[in-house]
């Protein structure tokens, strides 16, 4: 019969990504929406502390959830933005000291898109809703054009600010997740309709980092669901969302198209 110490043995082993990053071992904290930003998007003494205690217990790699690329789509007041507008000083002060140990800080980029909180956000999905508990307007063709580029240059800011590495949020119904779904989305455009172009503008996002990378190898893959034809077969949590939203709607009488 194996010992404890035994069976415990491959967590507490190196792991060597595809992307040639070695980790100190197999543990990680996901990436949680903590919500401790001082609500101009930095970090604060308390979620620096908090990043510091998880190094300090042995993690391989720590992910900050919900990492704004700008102020106007975040998931709540709390998420962190990080963009050219930041202080840098202040983030460099997070990435230091969650970094301790020889643990991994790595930031999630993420962007609400629908479901940005709309006292202080300006929710925009791929397509306009104005259902009970979800209402937004369409993302523009130029905006959707931008975000590639505001993904790449948030990535770029956390490598500059000392962060181990970068992952796309495109799960959990914010706005790539938004873009896969055929509920979602029913654009008409390049970005609408097929599978193909639903996954345009998660491709794209992943492209402008790819690219990144030459000078950059410690990128993170998009966080989605297993299935990549995720969208068609089977309801995703943005799917469910809106469906729970029609059904409100029906009951009160109105038909939701």
């Amino acid at each position: 019969m194996e010992s404890l110490s035994q069976t415990r043995e491959p967590l507490f082993k190196p792991l060597r990504l595809p992307c040639g990053l070695t980790l100190n071992n197999r543990i990680a904290k996901s990436a949680m929406s903590d919500s401790l930003g001082d609500g101009t998007g930095h970090p604060t003494a308390a979620q620096i502390r908090l990043y510091q205690r998880w190094a300090e217990g042995g993690l391989a790699v720590s992910i900050i959830g919900e990492v704004q690329l700008t102020s106007g789509y975040a998931e709540n007041p709390g998420n962190l933005v990080l963009n050219e507008a930041s202080d840098l000083e202040r983030f460099r002060k997070l990435a230091q000291h969650g970094s301790e140990n020889g643990t991994g800080l790595w930031l999630q980029l993420g962007h609400a898109g629908a479901l940005a909180y709309a006292p202080t956000s300006n929710p925009k999905g791929p397509t306009a809703f104005n259902l009970q508990g979800l209402r937004c307007a369409e993302i523009t063709s130029e905006e959707i054009r931008q975000l590639p580029s505001q993904f790449a240059t948030t990535a770029r800011l956390a490598q500059k600010a000392g962060f181990g590495g970068v992952q796309i949020h495109a799960a959990h119904g914010f706005l790539l997740s938004q873009f896969l779904s055929p509920l979602f989305n029913k654009r008409t455009d390049g970005y609408g309709g097929a599978i193909a172009n639903r996954m345009r503008l998660l491709l794209e996002a992943i492209g402008s980092k790819v690219r990144l990378r030459q000078v950059w190898t410690r990128t993170l893959l998009p966080r989605t669901r297993k299935a990549s034809p995720c969208c068609d077969d089977q309801a995703s949590y943005a799917d469910r969302r809106l469906q729970d939203a029609c059904t409100g709607r029906r009951r009160g009488g109105k038909r939701c198209s």
